[in-house]
């Protein structure tokens, strides 16, 4: 009886030590496209699946349009005019930094709009141009002034998307998009894509990518183009998101592309029961058939 005793004392001690996960609402995006490459836009709340490390969760929120959402315009000096000097042409007779600015433009008037919203660019590090603003017009006059200059600091993506991220998590939408106009992905980053990777999948970002290699070759401080697109997809699936690069793509009507592919993504809420320092693996589905879909791979820990 004696042994009965202090085992159950000791159980009595080691339960309330034990942690307890408490259930927390999380809200994550997707985009469902059909054998058609087409992006769904009529999906009810019945058809969406969600599983939490393999355990299924309740969708308690769906929704495709009309959530507020906060986004950042986030420049590679590399892309901006050079003062005193006439914007670099690109691989395809349009300028660098003509063909980034007519992207955001496009997407401030298409996906945008009265959104809140900041813009900034980097080398180094982030710089940020104009603080979050519900004004398209506003951005789009401070893209107008922005100009490159020449540094001795070479770009390093990897400090500014830890601290853009950090920006916008201040923000309390379900939404956060971040946008990256980039020549090629720097060197210096392209050996940390892991640590990024799980930042990025961690967090609830969407990262769109508009790339505009200036050549087919490798830049000073730069990946080969091939290489830069692959490394920068690899960071934008972690966040559900895309790129769009003039390596490939067509730079006419890119941003009222990325601007369709936004507006198509469904926002889902759900409870999630991952302990905030171990995000679980996410899986999301569709019960209608020959749907693919698009969303984060874990559970985002950044609110």
């Amino acid at each position: 009886m004696a042994v009965i005793g202090l085992l159950l004392a000791s159980l009595l001690w080691w339960l309330p030590h034990q942690p307890i996960t408490q259930a927390r609402p999380v809200f994550v995006t997707a985009s469902f496209v059909d054998k058609n490459h087409l992006y769904l836009e009529n999906l009810s709340r019945e058809e969406v699946r969600v599983f939490e490390n393999g355990q299924p969760r309740q969708v308690e929120y769906l929704a495709s349009k009309d959530v507020p959402f906060v986004y950042g315009l986030l420049f590679d000096r590399e892309v901006l005019p050079q003062p005193f000097e006439e914007p670099a042409g690109g691989a395809y007779g349009v300028s660098t930094a003509t063909a980034a600015s007519n992207v955001a433009y496009q997407l401030l008037d298409q996906a945008f709009g009265q959104q809140a919203g900041w813009m900034g660019f980097y080398d180094a590090e982030l710089q940020v141009a104009i603080d979050f603003v519900q004004d398209a017009g506003r951005i789009k006059d401070a893209i107008q002034m922005l100009r490159g200059r020449r540094t001795l600091e070479e770009p390093y993506l990897y400090t500014a998307l830890f601290a853009a991220a950090k920006k916008m998590s201040q923000r309390n939408e379900k939404r956060r998009v971040l946008v990256l106009l980039v020549e090629v992905l720097d060197t210096k980053t392209g050996e940390k894509l892991k640590p990024l990777k799980n930042m990025l999948a961690a967090s609830n970002l969407e990262l769109f990518v508009a790339s505009f290699p200036r050549s087919r070759i490798i830049s000073d401080h730069g990946l080969p183009p091939a290489q830069s697109d692959a490394s920068l997809r690899d960071l934008a699936g972690a966040t559900a998101g895309a790129v769009y690069s003039s390596f490939q793509d067509s730079i006419e009507g890119m941003g009222r592309r990325i601007s369709y592919q936004i507006n198509s993504f469904y926002t889902i809420g759900f409870q999630s029961e991952s302990e905030m320092g171990a995000p679980g693996k996410l899986r999301i589905e569709c019960t209608r058939p020959n749907i693919k879909v698009t969303s984060h791979p874990v559970v985002p820990i950044l609110q």
